[in-house]
């Protein structure tokens, strides 16, 4: 079952307030977490973590000394992956060592990691109930790790579990497959461990290797001392005509042979440098590849020989044709896109997607407050991200959704509380999304529903950059760069009285409305390849390719779900598909009559002296019961007509019902 971060804050909001599991929303396993932690008197607004102990810590490291020199090498190969923590910890959940890009990070090693202190996670879930795991964002208990992301996986010998392996992203979302590259890991410990410690080559398990580095959505190659590749993922192999790289030289891809010896060279910086490979590329016609290279890691093996491991992102290239019969698309270079796969978003050769790229590229280095524009599913947070990964901010990307929290609660969330200042309140109080995003940028997503009375607590830090925490009386200077998002008409809500005007002056000093995928539409051959590169990595199947039939009818849909509906679409059909062809069979019926239901639409005119309820139920009978039409037809978002729909007890069968 997929459960929606949505309904897990749903559900996350009811069992806290009513001690009520609602089990459609939220996995078992985390629910069963949840309870513990209740039962175990834990409160989730605390943020007490527990001090590292040195001496245990040491005792440790003794005691799993085997099981330490088996497993640095393969959690070296995780930490490059997946670019977040990785740590270990023994059967009662003491973290004995930990792997971290981030400096002077305190809070799990050399101590237990148990839900009577730190709350709910991967990594407790998996020591509990003996099973991988992985949780993200609110099915953790306490707030101050929602937003984080983990992935756990048992060590089991003979049955009995001897460690857990975990990665955790303390801001943001991890890799896709960042559970089941933890899982391949944790199998190669098992494995080496069953051994013994006379073994000494504890990374020639290639199998498992390159089934961990398979899962990774860019190139990786792994390389002996001498340049020779040892293993590669599919992606890296598959991007060359002799598909099985192996025991080559990495040097007989270089037209630069000084690019081998800065590869191997031996330095841990975060490289962003651009690497050019030569190939014939029979699939894509290229006679260059130009790749960045995102991450660099140096392994030892027991045998103390030296693996390196490179993770490249391809850029784009100057032989790369565009040729699109679409007016409105020109060739734009995509060299820009986001290095994260899952933000798919970022990606268009269009001149209204190339617009907007630009706009992000002039804004992104000065701390002017950004007004984003654009229907759900367009990509708001993601445009967002880029900003700030371009602003050279040296703090954190934090992002709240203002109309996802209750009004008390949005308060405490934003801005912090002392000690004492309601029930439940932590004993040393809690610092806010303000000072967490101290010299980063907060995104306000869904400033429209934000209540008046924190509008007016929002405008006052506009005006004078300071904070002050509920219940204190000392304001704080803070410097965060502020960034809104709303798929709601800001003009009207002004002009209604439901936003204040001094305000949405403050935040719209620089406005980019995001197009809707209707509106570049020769965007979607670019998109609905990425998708299909993905899922085949994903499912490991054969790419397939779109039929040109099936194509058209894609193009000429408007996708009022936009580029997430896009996916969708691409997932069930490349499911469903049996050949190595999407033909428009595979595509839902909704989209293969589109054009139909189009030319029947009705527009909508308001007549005098009707009633919003009046307007609503006329427009969704207008619409056949059409949420998504018949809200942009009201110019708000989906969430805000089923919310009206509540208010005034209009009920949606097949079609609006009149009460």
């Amino acid at each position: 079952m997929h459960y929606t971060q949505e309904g897990i804050l749903e559900a996350w909001k009811n069992f806290v307030i009513r001690g009520v599991i609602q089990e459609d929303n939220v996995h078992p396993s985390v629910a069963r977490s949840w309870e513990r932690c209740r039962n175990l008197g834990l409160d989730p607004w605390s943020t007490e973590f527990p001090k590292c102990n040195t001496s245990l810590l040491q005792k440790k490291r003794i005691q799993y000394a085997e099981l330490l020199s088996l497993a640095a090498p393969v959690m070296n190969y995780l930490y490059a992956l997946l670019d977040c923590n990785i740590s270990i910890c023994d059967s009662d959940g003491f973290v004995f060592e930990l792997i971290t890009p981030i400096k002077n990070y305190p809070r799990t090693l050399g101590a237990y990691t148990d839900e009577a202190t730190c709350g709910n996670g991967a990594v407790t879930i998996a020591l509990k109930e003996k099973i991988p795991m992985r949780t993200d964002g609110y099915e953790h208990y306490r707030i101050i790790s929602q937003n984080h992301s983990g992935v756990s996986s048992p060590i089991m010998i003979n049955n009995t579990l001897v460690a857990v392996l975990n990665g955790v992203n303390p801001f943001g979302s991890l890799h896709d497959n960042a559970l089941s590259m933890t899982i391949t890991a944790a199998k190669i410990i098992e494995y080496y461990l069953t051994a013994g410690p006379k073994s000494t080559k504890p990374l020639e398990l290639k199998p498992l290797i390159k089934e961990m580095i398979d899962d990774c959505s860019c190139l990786v190659v792994v390389l002996e001392h001498d340049g020779t590749i040892h293993t590669a993922n599919q992606i890296f192999a598959s991007s060359f005509t002799g598909s099985d790289t192996t025991g080559k030289s990495l040097g007989s891809y270089l037209p630069n042979k000084n690019d081998l010896a800065r590869l191997m060279a031996n330095n841990y910086e975060q490289p962003s440098e651009e690497i050019e490979f030569k190939a014939d590329f029979a699939t894509h016609k290229r006679e260059t590849l130009r790749c960045r290279l995102l991450r660099k890691q140096h392994i030892r093996l027991l045998n103390g020989e030296v693996h390196t491991l490179l993770i490249f992102k391809k850029q784009g290239s100057a032989e790369q044709k565009v040729n699109h019969s679409s007016p409105s698309c020109s060739p734009v270079s995509i060299s820009h896109k986001l290095s994260k796969p899952h933000e798919i978003d970022y990606i268009g050769e269009s001149t209204t997607w190339s617009k907007v790229d630009s706009i992000v590229q002039k804004t992104a280095k000065f701390p002017s407050n950004v007004l984003l524009l654009g229907e759900t599913g367009t990509g708001k947070e993601v445009v967002a991200k880029a900003i700030h990964q371009r602003s050279g901010r040296k703090g954190n990307f934090v992002a709240i959704n203002c109309g996802a929290l209750p009004k008390d609660l949005l308060h405490s969330e934003l801005f912090g509380y002392e000690e004492g200042a309601f029930t439940g309140a932590r004993a040393h109080g809690s610092i806010g999304k303000f000072e967490h995003a101290h010299e980063g940028t907060l995104l306000l997503d869904e400033i429209g529903e934000m209540p008046l009375d924190m509008q007016v607590t929002l405008l006052r830090f506009l005006q004078e950059r300071t904070i002050t925490r509920i219940s204190s009386n000392k304001p704080k200077k803070v410097d965060v760069r502020i960034i809104a998002a709303t798929n709601t008409d800001m003009a009207e809500l002004v002009r209604l009285g439901q936003f204040r005007q001094d305000l949405y002056y403050r935040l719209n000093v620089i406005e980019i409305n995001l197009p809707p995928l209707r509106e570049r539409k020769c965007d979607i051959p670019l998109l609905a390849e990425h998708f299909i590169s993905e899922l085949s990595r994903q499912y490991n199947v054969q790419s397939k390719q779109i039929h040109p039939a099936a194509l058209q009818i894609l193009c000429s849909y408007d996708w009022p779900g936009n580029v997430r509906e896009l996916k969708n679409v691409i997932e069930k059909a490349m499911i469903l598909s049996e050949g190595l062809e999407i033909t428009p069979v595979f595509l839902p019926e909704y989209i293969l009559h589109s054009q139909n239901t189009t030319s029947q639409a009705k527009l909508f005119t308001p007549q005098n002296g009707e009633s919003e309820r009046e307007r609503i139920i006329n427009l969704l009978e207008s619409y056949n019961g059409n949420i998504f039409q018949a809200a942009k037809a009201l110019k708000m978002s989906r969430n805000t007509l089923y919310r009206k729909m509540e208010k005034y007890n209009i009920q949606l069968k097949t079609s609006a019902v009149k009460k």
